[in-house]
């Protein structure tokens, strides 16, 4: 049944991510993704002139604790904003548009955490 869900929440998020393509049209992409014991995380990052576009999921496996994606928005040194996304027991898509300073954001930097600990999944620079 667990298999079943998540490849409903796979096509749903094929099926988002088609429609947003379309709008996305003409901006450059980044894709990122990894996975660790207990959860995995996978998306895209759309460059646009001041923001960053993100989408994609966040998984937990079945257990004790939660798994959470950590997205860090950077300009040159200076961090700009955090935000967070967490499933627990479960498999959740996301998606926004986070507002960027003038010149736009440099880099965007990416954690995993599942209970106490956290890895750096990719510290993707900005595309042109």
């Amino acid at each position: 049944m667990k298999r079943i869900a998540v490849s409903l929440a796979v096509s749903a998020v094929a099926v988002l991510g088609g429609t947003g393509v379309a709008s996305a049209a003409g901006h450059p992409t980044s894709n990122f993704g990894d996975h660790i014991s207990g959860g995995a995380v996978g998306g895209t990052l759309t460059w646009y002139n001041r923001s960053v576009g993100v989408s994609g999921y966040v998984r937990d496996d079945a257990g004790s604790g939660s798994t959470t994606v950590t997205f860090e928005f950077r300009q040159a040194g200076t961090l700009f904003d955090v935000q967070t996304r967490t499933a627990a027991n479960d498999y959740k898509t996301f998606g926004w548009t986070e507002p960027g300073p003038s010149g736009g954001f440099s880099r965007v930097d990416i954690y995993l955490g599942h209970g106490t600990g956290k890895i750096l999944v990719a510290s993707v620079p900005r595309k042109v």
